[in-house]
């Protein structure tokens, strides 16, 4: 029992000694760190300073750019479950290398990778689904009307291809509203010849009677087919409205950064601060070496 307690006290002692030790080793790290801060402070400082100073002159150099934004609206035909294409899709193909390949064209660029125009336009036009199934598109351009006429050249493109999907099922429409309108001229034709006819007949004679009947009868049908047509034709014009059928288009107009989005002298200064700390540090601890060496040598 009395060699149990005396182990127990034996491994609490050694804890006790092995936090010590840590907390120790914790607290010259501190010192040493300290150490090196002081004694190497004019290096770091003016290492520091050079790269800020020069990450600022580098953001003057490097050339600027505007970043231009649209949002789109997909159209429909009818009703929300007959877009002419779904936004998923929509994405897909503005993110392909045709759809861009045919506004670089009507740009008048290059449609080469390799072409510096080409490439920028390649790496900074992006294509994003909001939540409310609008599409974003974001651009950057080395000019402020230049990027307004490389976004507007890809809407232009993407209302060209939908108007190409979206032409047959509109003339189809438009087709059976004038053929409606066609059938409701003749039928308005009979209905008012039947009339003249059963007023006629009840004014010369009352033994026309049957004769009356017949066409009473047959101006009934043609009351129905009448009001049919009717409502066919209201109901296409209700799918033709604006609020059912309406284009591709941008909502609003396209938006234009009215200051150069890169580059940020503010991200070149932090950057520069970050890259001259790293080289301070690289230096001095050369430097202590060095030193090192030189001192083991003369000893």
């Amino acid at each position: 029992m009395f060699g149990c307690l005396i182990i127990e006290r034996s491994k609490k002692i050694n804890i006790s000694k092995k936090r010590a030790l840590a907390q120790y080793d914790e607290d010259t790290s501190s010192i040493d760190f300290v150490k090196f801060i002081r004694r190497n402070f004019r290096i770091l400082l003016t290492s520091i300073l050079m790269c800020v100073v020069l990450g600022i002159i580098v953001s003057f150099v490097v050339p600027k750019k505007w970043e231009a934004t649209a949002l789109i609206r997909v159209g429909q035909i009818g009703d929300v479950e007959s877009r002419i294409e779904t936004p998923l899709a929509l994405v897909d193909r503005m993110k392909s290398t045709s759809f861009q390949n045919n506004v670089l064209k009507r740009l008048g660029i290059s449609v080469v990778e390799q072409d510096p125009d080409s490439s920028n336009f390649r790496e900074t036009f992006k294509v994003k689904l909001s939540k409310s199934e609008l599409i974003n598109l974001t651009l950057r351009g080395t000019s402020h009307d230049g990027v307004i006429l490389q976004m507007t050249e890809v809407i232009n493109e993407l209302k060209a291809v939908h108007n190409g999907i979206s032409a047959p099922a509109l003339n189809r429409l438009q087709q059976e509203l004038a053929i409606i309108d066609s059938e409701l001229k003749r039928s308005n034709e009979e209905v008012e010849l039947l009339k003249k006819l059963i007023h006629g007949s009840l004014a010369q004679n009352t033994e026309n009677f049957s004769q009356s009947v017949l066409v009473s009868s047959v101006l009934l049908a043609s009351d129905g087919e009448l009001r049919s047509c009717r409502d066919r034709k209201r109901i296409i014009e209700a799918q033709l409205s604006s609020e059912r059928t309406f284009p591709t288009d941008v909502l609003g107009k396209v938006e234009v950064s009215s200051t150069p989005v890169f580059p940020k002298k503010s991200l070149f200064a932090i950057v520069g601060l970050f890259v001259g700390l790293l080289f301070g540090v690289v230096f001095s601890i050369l430097k202590s070496i060095d030193y090192s060496k030189g001192s083991n040598q003369e000893n």
